[in-house]
C-alpha cells in the first residue's frame, strides 16, 4: 500500500510537470500564421479602364501632319497618329510602322521595310502598306518643308517596302520620320473629306482613336481596340487646354490633372516639394541663344571679336541658378552632355567681363554700342532672363534696348530678318544635326551668317555613312560653331513633366516628341 502511495504521488507530480511544460509551451510558440502574416502585396499588375488627362496650352492642327505647327500639335496626335520611326528612353532611333530600314550611299536611297503580317490598319478601316506611305511621303514633300527636300521621289518595291530617291544622301532623313515627316494618316480620310477636315479630325493607326476637339476646352481619344499593338489598357487619353499655367498646376495638384509638363522654375520647385508627383527632366528641352544679324556688313556683331566679347559677357552660372533656380544648366554647344554628339573639348566663352571689354576695345568700340534685343515672351522666366541679360551687356558697354514681340512677330523676323539680337529657342534633338538643319540650308533666321565651314562640316556630317563617322563630324561641328561664336549661348531651359503616382508606365516625357506607352495603364 505504502508503495502504491508512493506510485501514485509521482503520477501526480508528473502530470503537473508535463501540464506546466505544456503551458509553458503555449505561451512561447509562434502566434498562427494568419495573426502574424504581412499584409497581402499591392497588386502591381496592369489594371484596365480609366482616362489619362494630360496638360497642353494649345493646338492649331491634329490631323494633317504637312500644316502641323506647334511642337503641341505633334504631341496631341501622337496616340492617333504614329510615326514611322520614333525614340527609345535612350534617344535611339528604332522603328514603330516601320520594321527595319536599308541605306544605299552610292546608289543615294533608303529602302524602308514595313510591318507585315500585323494587319495594321487605319482607324477608318484603310490598310497601311506601301501604297499608303507613299502617299504620306508625297504629300509632305508637296508642302516644302525642309525635312525631306532630298528626298526626289518614293518608290513602292512591294505591298510593304518603299525607298527613298535622295538628290545627296542624309543619315538623318530616319531621325525626321520620327516627327511630323513620318507621321501617316489614312490617304482614304483625306480624299473623302479633304484637308481642313484632317486637320481636326485624326485618322492614323495608333491606340487611340480620335472623338472630339472642343476649342478651347479638350481634345479626347478612345481605346482602339483593333490596334495592331495589342489592345490598351485605358479606356481613353483627354488633352486638357488651359491657358493659364497656374490653373493647371491648381488642377494637377488637387488631383484633375494626370501629368503636365512644368517651364516655370518656381512651379517646378512648387511641385516637387509636395512628393505626390513622380517628376523627370522632359526631354524635349529648350536651348535659347542670341543670334546677331551677321549679315549686316555695318552690324558690329559682324565681327568676331564683338561676338566672342557677347559671349563672355553672359554669366550663365548667375542665370542658371537665379532665374533658373538650379533646374537650368549652362551649355556651350546644342549637343547636350552625355549624348553621343556633345564635343567636350569645346571649351565655350566662361564668363569673364574684363575680356570682353578688351575684345570690344580691340574691335573698335572702346565705349560700347547701341543695339536691340528682340524676344519672344513667351512665359515669366523668358521676360526675367531677358531682364538680367541686359544688365550683364551693359556691364561691358553693350546697350541692350528690349524689344518683346508675338510669336507670329516672332517667326516673321526669323523668316524675314531683324536687326541687333534676336533670342531664339531652339527644341533639343537626340540629333544635333536635325536642329542645325535650317542653318546650313538658310531657309530660317536668315539675318545670321552662316561660315563656309559650316556649311562644309554640316554636309559632311549629313554624309556620314557610319554611325562613328557621323559623331566625329557632329563634334567637329560643335567645335565651328564655337570658334565663329556663331551665336552665344544661354542656359538650357529644362523643364520638368510632373505626373500621378498613379500613372504607370507611360513614358511620357522621357523621350523627345512627348511619346506615350501605348500600355500605359492606371493603378487607381
Amino acid at each position: 500500500m505504502k508503495k502504491l502511495t508512493i506510485i501514485l504521488i509521482f503520477l501526480l507530480m508528473f502530470s503537473f510537470v508535463i501540464s506546466g511544460c505544456g503551458d509553458k509551451s503555449s505561451q512561447t510558440s509562434e502566434p498562427a500564421p494568419s495573426q502574424t502574416s504581412e499584409p497581402a502585396p499591392v497588386d502591381q499588375s496592369p489594371k484596365p479602364g480609366g482616362t489619362l488627362k494630360l496638360f497642353v496650352s494649345s493646338v492649331s492642327n491634329i490631323g494633317f501632319p504637312s500644316t502641323m505647327g506647334a511642337m503641341s500639335d505633334g504631341w496631341v496626335s501622337s496616340v492617333a497618329l504614329e510615326t514611322l520611326f520614333r525614340f527609345d528612353l535612350q534617344g535611339n532611333v528604332v522603328p514603330l510602322l516601320a520594321k527595319d530600314w536599308k541605306a544605299d550611299y552610292e546608289a543615294k536611297t533608303i529602302t524602308i521595310m514595313l510591318n507585315k503580317g500585323k494587319g495594321i490598319k487605319f482607324h477608318d478601316g484603310t490598310d497601311f502598306n506601301a501604297e499608303a506611305v507613299k502617299w504620306n511621303l508625297d504629300t509632305y514633300r508637296s508642302s516644302q518643308k525642309p525635312e525631306l527636300k532630298k528626298v526626289t521621289s518614293v518608290d513602292v518595291v512591294d505591298d510593304y517596302t518603299v525607298r527613298l530617291n535622295l538628290s545627296s544622301f542624309d543619315n538623318s532623313i530616319i531621325t525626321y520620320l520620327t516627327g511630323n515627316a513620318g507621321r501617316m494618316i489614312s490617304p482614304t480620310a483625306f480624299e473623302n473629306n479633304g484637308q481642313e477636315w484632317v486637320e481636326q479630325n485624326p485618322v492614323g493607326t495608333g491606340p487611340f482613336q480620335f472623338v472630339s476637339w472642343t476649342k478651347d476646352v479638350n481634345v479626347k481619344f478612345k481605346r482602339f481596340d483593333e490596334y495592331w499593338g495589342g489592345k490598351p489598357y485605358l479606356d481613353g487619353v483627354e488633352w486638357v487646354f488651359y491657358k493659364d499655367q497656374l490653373v493647371a498646376q491648381m488642377d494637377i495638384l488637387a488631383g484633375n490633372l494626370d501629368a503636365m509638363a512644368v517651364p516655370d522654375p518656381e512651379n517646378m520647385k512648387e511641385i516637387e516639394t509636395t512628393g505626390k508627383f513622380n517628376t523627370v527632366f522632359t526631354n524635349d528641352t529648350l536651348q535659347p541663344v542670341l543670334m546677331p544679324d551677321t549679315k549686316n556688313t555695318n552690324s558690329p556683331f559682324a565681327k568676331l571679336e564683338v561676338r566672342q566679347a557677347l559671349s563672355y559677357a553672359i554669366d550663365q552660372e548667375t542665370l542658371a541658378e537665379s532665374i533658373g533656380m538650379g533646374y537650368f544648366r549652362p551649355q556651350n554647344q546644342l549637343a547636350q552632355p552625355g549624348t553621343w554628339g556633345y564635343n567636350p573639348n569645346v571649351a565655350g566663352y566662361p564668363y569673364n567681363p574684363e575680356k570682353a571689354k578688351e575684345l570690344l576695345a580691340s574691335a573698335g568700340y572702346p565705349n560700347g554700342f547701341d543695339t536691340t534685343l528682340t524676344y519672344f515672351a513667351y512665359n515669366k522666366t523668358v521676360t526675367d532672363s531677358v531682364t538680367a541679360l541686359q544688365q550683364m551687356l551693359k556691364q561691358v558697354g553693350i546697350n541692350a534696348v528690349q524689344n518683346p514681340v508675338t510669336r507670329a512677330n516672332y517667326i516673321e523676323l526669323g523668316n524675314k530678318g531683324w536687326d541687333g539680337l534676336l533670342r531664339v529657342h531652339l527644341p533639343s534633338s537626340p540629333d544635333p544635326l536635325v536642329t542645325l538643319a535650317n542653318f546650313s540650308a538658310g531657309q530660317q533666321y536668315v539675318s545670321m551668317y552662316v561660315p563656309d565651314e559650316f556649311v562644309q562640316k554640316f554636309d559632311k556630317a549629313v554624309n556620314e555613312v557610319t554611325f562613328e563617322g557621323k559623331q566625329k563630324a557632329v563634334q567637329e561641328l560643335m567645335s565651328v560653331v564655337d570658334k565663329y561664336a556663331i551665336w552665344s549661348f544661354l542656359p538650357e531651359e529644362r523643364t520638368i513633366t510632373a505626373k500621378s503616382k498613379r500613372v504607370q508606365d507611360d513614358w511620357y516625357g522621357e523621350m523627345p516628341n512627348r511619346y506615350i506607352n501605348p500600355m500605359v495603364w492606371l493603378s487607381e
